[in-house]
C-alpha cells in the first residue's frame, strides 16, 4: 500500500460522521421534512442548488432491519402512488443482468421477442408479448452473463466449486442458441470474470485480479448472498459499526490501496484462445464492448470515485487508450458508465461536487462533445439508463445512506431531457458543454425496497417497459413497469 493511499484510509476512518447533528438516520418509510422538499421548478426553469446536506449519521446505531412483507405477492397491479402498471415476471424469485449488460435477443421473423433472466430453476426466457416464462438452461449452477446482439445467443458460465472467492475459481464459458437449444462450450478460464461480447460476437471481454482478497473479510462468494454482494461491515474510530454505505466505502478504499496486479483480456469465440490486452495495478471493472463497434471498449478504474481517474476507452488491440472524463474540481465524482445504444457516446453519473449537484452526462467518443443533464437530489439513482431511441432516461433511485442522501429517493423514475438555452441562442458555442434538465416522473414506489440489492433497471427494446429487480415483496423478483401511465 502506498503512503498516500494508506493516509487516505486513515483519514476516512477518522473523519467525523456526516450529518452528526441528526438524531437518527431516516427510516425506509420516513417522509422528508418540508424544508428538504422544495417544489420543483416550472418547465423551462432550473432549480436552485446546492442540495441540502441531509446525510444521516455514519454510525449504524442499531442493526439494519430490512423491509418486511406479509401476505400474497401481487403479479399485476397499478402503483397507487404513480398510476403506472407493474408486472412481476418471476413467480418464485429471480434476477437480471447488471444494468449495462444486454439481456434481450435480436428480433427474428416467426420467433417471439425474448429477454433472459435468472430464476431458481436456472436461466429462463421471458416472452415480451405474453410475459410467459420458460426455462432455457435447467442448471442452478449456470450464471447468466449476457445476450448477443448479432445472433439469438445467451452466454453463461459455470464456476467450479472451491474455497477461493468467486473470481479466483475456474469457470467454463458456454453459449446457447435460444431457437435451436444448441449449446457450445467456448473456453475454460482459470480465474477472472467475463463481462461482455462484442457486436459481431467474435470476442468475449473479461478481467482478472491476481492475489486479491475479498472486499469484505470472511465472505468468499458474495454471489450466493441475498443482495448479490457482501454485507459490508467495518467499525469507525469510536469502535462502533459504520452504516452499510460508509462501511462499503472503507472496504473499497482498502481494495484500491492494495494495488493488486490486474489484466483485461479477450477470448476468441472460434478458438477459445485467451489474450491479454491491458495490464495494470489499478483496480479494473465495468469492462464493456461497444454495442455497434466490435473493436471499441470502455472500462473503469474502480475505487473511491473522487480519488480515481475512473473512465477509460481503448481499442481491442490495446491502442488508443485514453480517459473519457477529466476532473475539474475537488471532490468531483463520475462513474457507472455505459454506452449509448448507437455506441457513439459514453453516458455516466456525474456529481459536481459529490453529493451536491447531480448530472447524467455524456461524451461523444469521436467529437468529444459533452452534454450534462441536471438531476434533482431525490431523482439521483444508483444506476441510470437510456431508452433505445435515446430520447428518455430512467433511474432506479437510492436510499438515504447513499451518496445523494436523498430524503425521498426510493423510486423508479422516468427522466425526460429539456434543453437549457440562453435567450440569445447565438451565444451558445459548440465546443462548450451543452446543458439539459431531466424532468422526472415517478413510476414505481420502492419505499419497501432494501437498496443493498441494486435494482439495475433496463428499458425493453421497444421502450415501452422498464425491467428491474427488487426485494420489495421479500424475495428478489424481476419486475417490469410500463412507461405510459395506466388508463
Amino acid at each position: 500500500m502506498t503512503t498516500s493511499r494508506r493516509s487516505a484510509l486513515k483519514a476516512l476512518l477518522a473523519a467525523p460522521a456526516l450529518g452528526a447533528a441528526a438524531s437518527a438516520a431516516p427510516s425506509a418509510s420516513a417522509q422528508a421534512a418540508p424544508q428538504l422538499q422544495p417544489a420543483l421548478p416550472p418547465a423551462g426553469q432550473v432549480p436552485a442548488w446546492p442540495a441540502p446536506n441531509t446525510a444521516p449519521p455514519s454510525t449504524q446505531e442499531t442493526p439494519h432491519q430490512p423491509p418486511q412483507w406479509t401476505g400474497p405477492v401481487p403479479t399485476d397491479w397499478v402503483d397507487q402512488k404513480t398510476g403506472h402498471r407493474i408486472r412481476r415476471l418471476t413467480p418464485d424469485g429471480g434476477g437480471k443482468p447488471y444494468f449495462y449488460k444486454n439481456m434481450f435477443l435480436p428480433a427474428k421473423a416467426g420467433a417471439p421477442d425474448l429477454m433472459v433472466v435468472s430464476t431458481p430453476q436456472g436461466i429462463s426466457t421471458v416472452d415480451l408479448k405474453t410475459w410467459a416464462l420458460s426455462v432455457l438452461v435447467p442448471d442452478r449452477n449456470a450464471d447468466l452473463m449476457f445476450t448477443g446482439r448479432k445472433g439469438r445467443n445467451v452466454y453463461y458460465s459455470v464456476t467450479e466449486p472451491g474455497e477461493a472467492q468467486l473470481m479466483d475459481r475456474a469457470k467454463t464459458i458456454y453459449v446457447i442458441d435460444v431457437d435451436t437449444k444448441r449449446t457450445r462450450r467456448i473456453a475454460r478460464i482459470p480465474n477472472g470474470n467475463v463481462n461482455s461480447v462484442n457486436a459481431d460476437e467474435t470476442l468475449l471481454l473479461g478481467f482478472v485480479a491476481h492475489g486479491s482478497e475479498p472486499l469484505q473479510p470472511g465472505v468468499g462468494d458474495p454471489r450466493n448472498r441475498r443482495f448479490d454482494q457482501a454485507e459490508y461491515a467495518a467499525n469507525g474510530p469510536d469502535g462502533k459499526p459504520l452504516n452499510f454505505a460508509r462501511a462499503k466505502g472503507v472496504r473499497m478504499l482498502q481494495r484500491w490501496a492494495a494495488r493488486y496486479p490486474m489484466e483485461i483480456f479477450v477470448i476468441d469465440m472460434a478458438t477459445g484462445e485467451r489474450r491479454v490486452i491491458h495490464s495494470t495495478n489499478e483496480w479494473i471493472g465495468h469492462t464493456q464492448f461497444s454495442p455497434t463497434d466490435p473493436d471499441r471498449i470502455i472500462f473503469c478504474h474502480e475505487g473511491p470515485w473522487h480519488r480515481v481517474d475512473r473512465m477509460w476507452t481503448m481499442k481491442v488491440d490495446g491502442s488508443d487508450l485514453r480517459k473519457t472524463h477529466t476532473r475539474t474540481m475537488n471532490f468531483e465524482i463520475f462513474g457507472h458508465e455505459w454506452f449509448s445504444p448507437d455506441g457513439k457516446q459514453v453516458l455516466y453519473d456525474l456529481q459536481t461536487p459529490r453529493g451536491q449537484v447531480f448530472w447524467v452526462a455524456s461524451v461523444d467518443l469521436k467529437t468529444g462533445k459533452r452534454v450534462y443533464r441536471r438531476v434533482e437530489q431525490n431523482d439521483w439513482s444508483v444506476h441510470f439508463n437510456v431508452s433505445p431511441d435515446g430520447k428518455m432516461f430512467a433511474g432506479d433511485g437510492g436510499d438515504g445512506d447513499m451518496v445523494a442522501h436523498a430524503p425521498d429517493g426510493k423510486w423508479i423514475v422516468l427522466l425526460r431531457p429539456e434543453p437549457i438555452v440562453d435567450e440569445d441562442p447565438s451565444s451558445d458555442k459548440d465546443d462548450q458543454i451543452s446543458v439539459e434538465y431531466l424532468r422526472s416522473e415517478r413510476l414505481v414506489d420502492l419505499s419497501n425496497h432494501d437498496y443493498r440489492l441494486e435494482p439495475n433497471l433496463t428499458f425493453t427494446p421497444d421502450g415501452r417497459w422498464i425491467v428491474f429487480v427488487s426485494n420489495m415483496h421479500g424475495r428478489n423478483h424481476v419486475y417490469a413497469v410500463e412507461v405510459a401511465r395506466a388508463a
